[in-house]
């Protein structure tokens, strides 16, 4: 939703064709600016993708996909999305301190992309201001974003492949109708719950309270039952592969 993004991801992207690619292109490199045993060469290889994709989009305003602003958005959603996945499916409770730490290292997590960090937040206190204000004057709804609220509304999911990081024995169950059925309802909770209700209001995505009461269910789920599976499905590859390599064991 963020207008240069939006733009970059309209113009460049073969999105419409296939709008899981970019997730399984960008997640592995994305995680890798974390675990990698070489994580700044990986985060410069992410942003080094980026150099080629600028132009004017349909209101005529410039746009660069490494324009600090720009760029640190796309990396702050990570940030927010790291706190969501403690805050709503995990037992346990981030302190203020915890809070804190957690988006420090966020911060070094960013400057791995070796992008200017001049639109970095200094605290996680300036973080959610900044997050407030662009959630409330800078979003904007788009044609990707339509085409994704579609496809989260839809019956069941799109097809997923081998890039979705699924174990081998599971991928054949993944790729049925009756799967990316059942899947495509926590799927819809999780996204459309996960965003900000004021992006929700803004842009009238529709949230009832039965919506509220489900979701809340499916955090409760996974709180009580994730920690029962073993390490290779709770993490994904690239970051159990880093656990084992620096402390020789997966969390």
């Amino acid at each position: 939703m963020h207008p240069a993004i939006g733009a970059g991801v309209l113009q460049h992207s073969n999105f419409f064709e296939d709008p899981t690619d970019r997730v399984f292109r960008s997640l592995p490199r994305i995680l890798g600016a974390i675990y990698d045993a070489e994580p700044e060469t990986t985060g410069r290889e992410v942003r080094d993708f980026h150099r080629g994709i600028k132009g004017v989009d349909d209101a005529g305003r410039t746009h660069h996909a490494l324009d600090p602003e720009t760029f640190w958005w796309a990396h702050a959603t990570f940030q927010f999305m790291v706190e969501q996945v403690v805050d709503r499916f995990d037992r346990h409770r981030l302190t203020p301190a915890e809070r804190d730490r957690l988006y420090l290292e966020g911060v070094e997590w960013y400057r791995r992309y070796g992008v200017s960090d001049r639109a970095v937040p200094a605290d996680r206190v300036a973080f959610q201001a900044e997050w407030e204000r662009v959630c409330t004057d800078v979003l904007e709804m788009n044609d990707a974003v339509r085409f994704l609220l579609d496809i989260l509304n839809a019956p069941r999911l799109p097809k997923w492949d081998t890039r979705a990081g699924f174990p081998e024995w599971f991928l054949p169950v993944a790729d049925t109708k009756l799967f990316r059925r059942i899947s495509s309802v926590p799927s819809r909770l999780a996204a459309i719950g996960g965003l900000p209700p004021v992006v929700r209001e803004r842009f009238d995505i529709p949230w009832t309270r039965r919506d509220a009461a489900e979701l809340r269910l499916l955090e409760r789920t996974v709180k009580t039952t994730w920690w029962m599976w073993p390490a290779k499905i709770r993490w994904q590859p690239c970051a159990l592969e880093g656990w084992r390599r620096a402390a020789g064991r997966a969390p």
